[in-house]
């Protein structure tokens, strides 16, 4: 087989090794660390968007409290995404209404208003 055959398909293979495969390799390895270095009192974000403080810590599974009322769960240890610190969980936005200093108009669509003058002039 010629050289300029082979070359290609190598230079492909090559970077799929370090484009693709390495970091989804490394970024695994650091989920995998981060799962067996958990401890109870961790905060945590599940891949289902919850927050948590981790109660418990079994072989496979997690006991979590739910913030904010504190309720107790069982998940799997694949379904904790990241352990976050107090900074970065989001704070409950207070909603700020506007005062309006007319009141709304309220519009029927069923009702139509007729012009006086329309009217008088098409009698």
């Amino acid at each position: 087989m010629d050289l300029t055959m082979i070359l290609p398909l190598v230079l492909v293979l090559v970077f799929f090794y370090f484009f693709i495969i390495r970091p989804q390799n490394k970024q695994q390895k650091e989920i995998k660390e981060m799962r067996t270095n958990m401890k109870p009192g961790d905060e945590i974000l599940t891949i289902g968007g919850f927050y948590g403080i981790v109660y418990a810590i079994g072989e496979e599974n997690v006991t979590i409290e739910l913030l904010p009322d504190y309720n107790k769960a069982l998940i799997t240890k694949a379904a904790i995404s990241k352990i976050v610190s107090v900074g970065d969980a989001p704070e409950a936005e207070e909603e700020v209404f506007e005062e309006l200093d007319e009141e709304p108009t309220v519009v029927d669509a069923e009702y139509e208003e007729i012009d006086d003058e329309n009217s008088k002039t098409n009698k």
